[in-house]
């Protein structure tokens, strides 16, 4: 029936305004919620069967996806917040003391963004605008995490690269010296942590270096690469590419460390203890090397 297809094309939610406009009536829609095709989230916003639980939590709200929730269904960095950011305008329907809950039915925190959106394009009725996701995130998420949604949103072309520009001239003060070192070579947001880690560290980091017809993530000091793993699926495809890289790099005479999104992010300290020593190893071996070549192979060190 036209008011199931309409609504999953429209993202699989919809209110009676947009069902209205898209010439569906009033009777079409009484008998696809008689038969079960669709239901009511809330007075006026109805979901089909293949609406998520985020999706059915806004539109029971009147309420959007935002800020890094928007931006998470989209795969673009959005930090460690696990709570479901939702937009819901002060005048929304549905009112009162219970507008506004502090958690969904299965105990997530919902965090409200009551503002006007700032930049008034073309969102959905249950998401903002891309544009305006990002804007919020950037302002919920601490500087290193904000530097990295806005890489992330470029290199995945959430957002085009002159949105991304006008967002960095509006950004607050406590991002610009973060904006400033913004690169466009982040394949992920782990990627953007570690490159931005290490050189506050004072190493020289190159990211996305070639090797033959394949790329590492990141050189550290022209001596070890780091291949950052922060994908939760492997495929067999992706296994055969990260040999074939290893490869190539221990064939260049560098090391190769593999750091998993748990050494980024839970377990830094450490992993960055084991990078220094790392690349002192490699610089060790790097130079004594060179120096048997200024002598000749059999002269001796002392």
């Amino acid at each position: 029936m036209r008011p199931l297809q309409l609504i999953c094309s429209l993202g699989h939610v919809a209110t009676t305004d947009e069902l209205f406009r898209s010439g569906v009536s009033a009777r079409e829609i009484r008998a696809a919620l008689h038969l079960g095709l669709i239901a009511r989230a809330a007075r006026g916003t109805y979901v089909c069967e293949h609406a998520d639980a985020e999706q059915r939590q806004a539109a029971a709200l009147h309420a959007q996806i935002a800020c890094v929730s928007a931006v998470h269904r989209s795969d673009v960095w959005c930090g460690v917040d696990s709570a479901l950011h939702l937009m819901r305008p002060a005048d929304a329907r549905g009112g009162g003391e219970t507008a506004r809950p502090s958690a969904d039915p299965s105990g997530r925190s919902l965090h409200f963004h009551g503002a006007k959106p700032r930049f008034a394009l073309a969102g959905t009725s249950w998401m903002v605008d891309p544009v305006e996701a990002v804007w919020q995130a950037i302002h919920c998420l601490n500087e290193e995490h904000a530097i990295a949604c806005l890489e992330s949103a470029l290199h995945l072309k959430f957002l085009t690269a002159s949105q991304v520009h006008h967002l960095c001239v509006l950004a607050p003060a406590r991002l610009q010296p973060g904006i400033r070192e913004m690169e466009d070579t982040a394949d992920s947001g782990l990627e953007t942590l570690t490159r931005r880690r290490l050189r506050h560290r004072g190493f020289a980091v190159v990211a996305q270096a070639r090797v033959g017809s394949i790329y590492e993530d990141l050189v550290v000091d022209d001596c070890v690469a780091l291949e950052i793993d922060g994908r939760q699926w492997h495929g067999a495809t992706k296994f055969i590419s990260d040999y074939d890289r290893d490869l190539m790099v221990e064939g260049l005479g560098r090391r190769t460390l593999r750091l998993s999104y748990r050494h980024i992010m839970y377990e830094w300290e450490t992993t960055l203890a084991t990078i220094e020593r790392t690349v002192a190893d490699a610089r060790w071996v790097r130079d004594r090397h060179r120096g048997r070549q200024l002598r000749g192979q059999n002269e001796p060190w002392w």
